[in-house]
């Protein structure tokens, strides 16, 4: 099966084509990009962003290495924290997007609305259609939410800075910006060429903006394709044979029927099959990606949820402003921690749901050809059941995203505690 993404139409595939294209998202795996010296175009212009941002993130942090003349508060140290997290794990993101650029490309199959090619699948695309509408639904409402909040840490140094600019100049510090970096400079330097130093930041808030929201919503349209394809086959395997009960007992009808059995089960077979294996990619690709997620994000929402309380409880004039940047963040990793948590846990659910759907078809109508055909397909299907694991006992589900939120909460009445003393 060939894929050309750019002889499609948005209905012709079951993620968010529009969007994609809009972030120009398919470039960076299309092997018909164009070439410069057998590298394409796109990688060669993420591999100098990426130089870039890492270039401005070292000399961001560099401060801390050098004899400053502000000290900087515990806030501000926290963010930087959260700063470094994220970046690591964007660059992570964007660094194995690249690095495995042709699994991407072939995983992108999948999300043909005629990947499963057999009749029995194809019956039920109604499945794939109803995944495809929330999915949309769901990746637009987080690309908005995302860019809002990125719009919003943008402006939070510039309101800040129009509301305290004499207070600012008059303790002789430097003015907020969005993730506060060290720069090895010096305040009244930093001050006269703020403009700059916000714009830097800027930028890198851009990188981060794209690299998160883009591979994120990737994710979470590739696990509802990968849900609905399990249903679809669930349905296919419970309406093998059903012609069999029906009233017409006709000898030559029956036998018609029960050679029909053997190769609708074929079929069911050979496109669960080829599912599956676009499934192993998809996690053997996305699988340090969601480990580094779950730990990264898990850490960030601490360090938020702190940071927030230490501004609330402060004696700062408007705490409220930074409280709600912070926030905002907070709800945006929380809001993918879950998915990424309760998608997988539906794939793994949908997964064992086959085994029963195998069950409920009339099998024993059929004769011991197909029945020793369903036998197989039974055990392939065992075969081939694996999940995404943290630890050796800690699966990557919801009983998981609990897990986080308890641990959350238990590390930040310790830290509370430990501020109150």
């Amino acid at each position: 099966m060939t894929f050309d993404i750019r002889l499609l139409e948005p209905k012709e595939v079951s993620l968010n084509l529009r969007l994609f294209k809009l972030f120009r998202f398919f470039h960076l795996f299309d092997p018909k990009t164009r070439k410069f010296y057998h590298f394409n175009v796109y990688h060669l212009v993420w591999y100098f962003i990426n130089f870039v941002i890492g270039s401005i993130v070292i000399y961001g942090l560099s401060g801390y290495f050098t004899e400053m003349e502000d000290v900087i508060d515990i806030v501000f140290n926290l963010q930087l924290m959260f700063c470094c997290l994220i970046y690591s794990l964007s660059l992570l993101k964007i660094i194995t997007f690249i690095y495995k650029a042709n699994y991407i490309w072939d995983l992108l199959r999948v999300t043909h609305l005629n990947f499963l090619t057999s009749i029995q699948c194809q019956t039920h695309i109604g499945i794939l259609h109803k995944y495809r509408e929330k999915s949309i639904k769901i990746t637009n409402y987080l690309s908005v939410f995302a860019i809002t909040i990125t719009i919003q840490w943008c402006l939070y140094p510039l309101v800040l800075l129009l509301l305290q600019k004499e207070d600012a100049n008059q303790s002789n510090r430097r003015f907020e910006n969005i993730f506060n970096f060290r720069f090895p400079v010096t305040i009244s330097y930093y001050n006269n060429n703020y403009v700059i130093f916000y714009i830097t930041e800027t930028s890198f808030e851009m990188f981060l903006l794209y690299v998160y929201v883009v591979i994120d919503i990737f994710f979470i349209s590739i696990c509802y394709i990968m849900i609905a394809h399990y249903e679809m086959i669930k349905k296919a395997y419970e309406g093998v044979n059903s012609e069999c009960n029906s009233e017409n007992n006709n000898e030559n009808k029956n036998y018609y029927n029960m050679n029909d059995c053997f190769d609708d089960l074929v079929l069911i077979l050979m496109d669960q099959q080829k599912h599956f294996v676009k499934l192993k990619l998809f996690y053997s690709t996305y699988k340090f990606i969601i480990l580094s997620t779950v730990i990264i994000n898990s850490g960030s929402i601490i360090i938020l949820t702190y940071a927030s309380v230490v501004i609330f409880t402060s004696s700062e004039s408007i705490p409220i402003l930074g409280v709600i940047k912070l926030i905002s963040a907070f709800g945006y990793l929380l809001i993918i921690l879950f998915f990424l948590c309760n998608l997988l846990e539906s794939i793994h659910n949908k997964m064992e749901s086959v085994h029963f759907g195998m069950y409920s078809c009339n099998w024993t109508s059929m004769n011991l050809r197909s029945k020793k055909m369903l036998l197989l397909s039974m055990k392939m299907n065992n075969a081939n059941r694996f999940m995404i694991k943290l630890t050796p006992r800690k699966i990557v589900n919801l009983q998981l995203f609990n897990s986080v939120l308890i641990t959350c909460y238990n590390v930040l009445s310790a830290m509370l505690n430990t501020l109150s003393k």
